[in-house]
């Protein structure tokens, strides 16, 4: 046995984690594309899957007390906490969401006058689109039903392969998380503030020897019940005012939209003033400088909107070109990332290229998931798989490689973040290897098939960042070393995850298609890769100075601010508040975060670490408080169609 000393993943706890998937995928789906609220996969912590596992812990009780052998270890609720967030992410708003749709939308929305047809449909390979207007009609106009036989046909392919490709791409990233885990969990020994909460609220009795969950230790506690019942109220009178004006409110947010210049340059993504219990109880858990750092960064994006507009140079030159200098900061991260663990991944190529494979791996990778000379295999067929299947797409194999290997990238940059700082979301919109290539090569030596290739990985690496495969899992592997269940198991389990969640994501999104149809609820997102397309073939272009020099200017930044970090100990400032509070998920955060790091600056100040400590189970008891509302309000909203329309994030 691999891993003796390890508590082994029941077949108990992977058999609910797969029956809960479809329900939780269909949750999802129906709050993001039939709402178009709540945001259920934008933060970092996933607000279904904790209520989900709140449930479980309380059923566990009820358990404990009729059959206590029957009662949920921390292990089991653990993995099936990691098995629905890798779900949820894949059945989130900013992936197969925006994939299923990809799929039709550049032939339903083919015109005469936009000369789709002309432009770019020779370039999409049939196996991964659907083309037929008859199949599509009644997905985009709905009163329809995806259980007809030409429908399910004519879909069922793509499908299928879109699905594998999720599984390859899933199982690729949980290779590198093998490859990354030692150094950032015990070397660097990184907090992982996102998966401490779960961790806490899972925590075994204190009696080393009894391995159930006991959730009255946790609960019990005064300040997390005031907390909580804070949050509850709130919620629920802001949730019950949305269904009918009646009920009085306490508004948790406010929109300002400025018209006069320049202020009316933060009008996009806009400027919000809000309350929101979630995001103060989860602000106060991350690092103080972070917190500083993500609302100072946000109103200074603000600021130099302003100065751009006041100048002229918001018109004349694009200033700040937000996305362009991001590209560049997550770039310096990732050099950053590999420079700091060098020491690692120079005993890991060690580890995979020697020739004793069993006397040289003892050494340095006893414990882990899989041998590093087994991850690092994993991650070179993932990666060859993921360029055949994009060459035999159309694309060619240096382009691929290229688009791949920024994507990866940018995957492991996104992974550190959370593993060090935890913020509550990672907004980086329009930041990924697409622009960051057309910019630097220009879509006229690209050329038109990479291109329309290209954008059929749109879901990929457009908005995916927000909701992210890989951090999650690496979580879900800091988890199990934490907690001393089998690692080598949940890759397995997560591997299940990632699969029978990305195809319960495309059943539902197809079954509420064809029944309200989507133009009825949300398909812009989808849309817009062939707008873009089409833009670039109508109108190629040779490398963009411009958007290199912002990129470059990006790039710099963040070197000079890690520079001060290094140098100086209490630099308030870190580069990761600049990447992540760019954009639109900050304006309804930043001011929350203002909030939990002004209280926790006092604590700290007059009371110290202890008063801090004391203080956390109220920052818990905000966010436990609104999830259980606005999952409770969200679930009687789906069976008894009502809508809110904005919960609390």
């Amino acid at each position: 046995m691999r891993h003796p000393s390890k508590s082994p993943i029941t077949l108990r706890a992977t058999l609910i984690g797969i029956v809960l998937i479809p329900f939780n995928s269909y949750w999802i789906l129906y709050l993001s594309y039939i709402w178009d609220s709540n945001r259920p996969t934008s933060l970092a912590l996933l607000f279904n899957v904790l209520f989900t596992l709140l449930v479980l812990i309380g059923l566990s009780a009820i358990l404990k007390r009729l059959r206590p052998a029957l009662a949920f270890a921390q292990s089991e609720l653990l993995t099936i906490y990691a098995m629905l967030c890798q779900a949820s992410v894949f059945a989130g708003r900013d992936m197969l969401q925006v994939l299923v749709p990809l799929m039709g939308n550049g032939f339903w929305y083919a015109t005469t006058e936009n000369e789709w047809s002309q432009l770019f449909h020779q370039h999409l390979p049939e196996w991964l689109v659907v083309g037929k207007q008859e199949v599509l009609r009644g997905f985009y106009e709905g009163e329809s039903t995806f259980y007809l036989q030409a429908h399910i046909q004519a879909w069922l392919g793509p499908t299928l392969i879109w699905v594998g490709f999720c599984l390859v791409i899933g199982v690729t990233m949980l290779c590198l998380n093998v490859l990354l885990r030692k150094q950032w969990q015990e070397h660097e020994r990184l907090t992982y503030p996102i998966a401490q909460l779960p961790y806490e609220i899972t925590r075994a009795a204190s009696n080393a020897g009894d391995l159930r969950v006991t959730p009255h230790l946790f609960f019990n506690r005064r300040m997390m019940v005031i907390g909580l019942s804070i949050a509850a109220v709130l919620n629920l009178l802001y949730s019950l005012h949305q269904i009918d004006p009646v009920f009085p409110t306490i508004p948790l947010y406010r929109s300002f939209r400025l018209p006069e210049k320049p202020w009316s340059a933060m009008n996009n993504p806009g400027f919000r003033i809000s309350f929101f219990p979630f995001a103060i109880g989860v602000g106060f858990l991350i690092p103080l400088d972070l917190g500083f750092s993500c609302w100072f960064f946000h109103l200074f994006w603000h600021f130099q909107r302003i100065i751009g507009e006041s100048f002229g140079w918001r018109g004349a030159i694009g200033f700040p070109r937000e996305m362009a200098q991001i590209r560049g900061v997550w770039v310096a991260l990732f050099l950053w990332t590999l420079w700091m663990g060098r020491a690692h991944v120079k005993v890991v190529l060690q580890t995979v290229f020697r020739r004793g494979w069993v006397t040289s791996s003892l050494q340095h990778d006893e414990g882990e998931a899989l041998r590093y000379r087994t991850a690092a295999i994993g991650v070179l067929v993932g990666f060859i798989l993921i360029i055949v299947f994009c060459i035999k797409a159309g694309m060619s194999f240096w382009f691929a490689t290229l688009f791949f290997a920024l994507y990866f990238a940018m995957s492991v940059t996104i992974t550190r973040i959370r593993a060090e700082l935890g913020p509550p979301a990672h907004d980086l919109y329009n930041a990924g290897p697409d622009l960051l290539l057309t910019d630097a090569l220009g879509t006229r030596r690209i050329g038109n098939r990479n291109l329309s290739v290209m954008s059929l990985f749109f879901w990929l690496n457009h908005l995916s960042y927000r909701a992210h495969p890989m951090p999650h899992q690496l979580e879900g592997l800091k988890l199990a070393h934490q907690t001393r269940f089998n690692p080598s198991q949940l890759l397995w389990v997560l591997a299940i995850a990632i699969f029978v969640g990305a195809l319960s994501a495309a059943w539902g999104h197809l079954h509420l298609s064809y029944q309200v149809g989507l133009e009825q609820a949300r398909s812009w997102y989808a849309r817009a890769a062939f707008n873009r397309l089409a833009g670039w073939l109508y109108n190629p272009s040779e490398t963009s100075i411009s958007g290199m020099l912002y990129t470059a200017g990006g790039f710099g930044f963040a070197v000079g601010l890690l520079l001060l970090r290094w140098r100086f100990i209490q630099w308030p400032l870190h580069p990761v508040g600049y990447v992540v509070s760019s954009w639109w998920t900050f304006t309804g955060l930043w001011f929350p975060l203002l909030i939990s790091w002004i209280v926790k600056r006092i604590l700290l100040s007059t009371g110290g670490v202890r008063l801090y400590r004391r203080s956390i189970p109220f920052f818990i008891g905000l966010v436990i408080g609104d999830v259980i509302v606005a999952s409770i309000i969200s679930i009687l909203g789906l069976i008894f169609d009502f809508r809110v329309v904005y919960l609390s994030w």
